[in-house]
């Protein structure tokens, strides 16, 4: 007789299962977990400001929290602030030049011949705040007979006919001379000079305004495109955003400066 056969029950321990509340998480909510765990959060994510915090996909299919880099406005003044001071310096140093222009003033002189001779003199003395810009010779019966070929602080008088040096003006004597060996008798000689007031050495500064602007313009939109590529690499927004804002004003920065120059 057969005997009857017992049950066998087999238990399997299923793995738990874990319900993750998405939206926990953002209102700052406790996570639920259901199933077995040798230890129990009651707030596993304790986020302050769940805004700056994104939620990426892991490698494993898991939902990871990664928080977000924080905005600083330090960042975004480094970011900003040098590149826009690169533009902002030479155009403000434009706008003070443009208000500080040197005054020009001509003056001619009459060039007297010297009895029995075929020279010719006179004198003109520069002025201490003064800067020497060029020169001309006027004469009746031959206006481009002579050349006055202007330098820093004196004039070379030149024949044009002949391409020979026939006179100067020495500026520290004040001494005009010309002497080409022909007497021009009752023709009037006249050598005109045009001086500009001279402001110093910030005035030297500022004449160099433009060629500043070109530069800081250049400089300062390669380091606006080195501030976003920084600061958006290494976690520093602000640094990024400031290099936005320095590389968006560099247009208007150029056309203004090239209004006024």
């Amino acid at each position: 007789m057969e005997e009857p056969q017992s049950d066998i029950l087999i238990e399997g321990n299923a793995p738990p299962s874990i319900e993750l509340n998405v939206g926990n998480l953002v209102s700052n909510q406790p996570v639920t977990l259901a199933g077995e765990t040798n230890q129990i959060s009651p707030n596993l994510f304790n986020l302050e400001n769940p805004q700056n915090v994104s939620f990426v996909m892991g490698p494993n299919g898991q939902l990871v929290a990664v928080a977000k880099p924080p905005f600083v406005w330090k960042h975004f003044w480094i970011g900003g602030g040098i590149p826009f001071a690169l533009y902002a310096v030479p155009l403000l140093l434009m706008l003070i030049a443009s208000g500080l222009e040197a005054e020009y003033f001509r003056e001619r002189v009459g060039l007297v011949a010297d009895e029995n001779s075929t020279a010719y003199t006179g004198e003109f003395t520069l002025e201490s705040d003064s800067r020497f810009e060029w020169c001309t010779i006027h004469l009746d019966s031959s206006p481009q007979r002579y050349v006055c070929e202007p330098y820093d602080d004196r004039a070379i008088i030149i024949d044009s006919y002949t391409d020979e040096h026939v006179g100067y003006w020495n500026s520290q004597n004040g001494t005009i001379y010309l002497d080409s060996g022909i007497d021009h008798g009752d023709d009037r000689l006249e050598i005109q000079f045009e001086t500009q007031t001279d402001e110093g050495f910030l005035m030297e500064i500022l004449y160099d305004a433009e060629e500043l602007m070109i530069f800081g313009c250049c400089l300062g939109f390669l380091l606006s495109i080195v501030f976003i590529i920084a600061g958006f690499s290494s976690g520093k927004p602000g640094m990024g955003w400031g290099g936005v804002t320095a590389l968006v004003a560099w247009p208007f920065i150029g056309l203004l400066a090239a209004g006024i120059a």
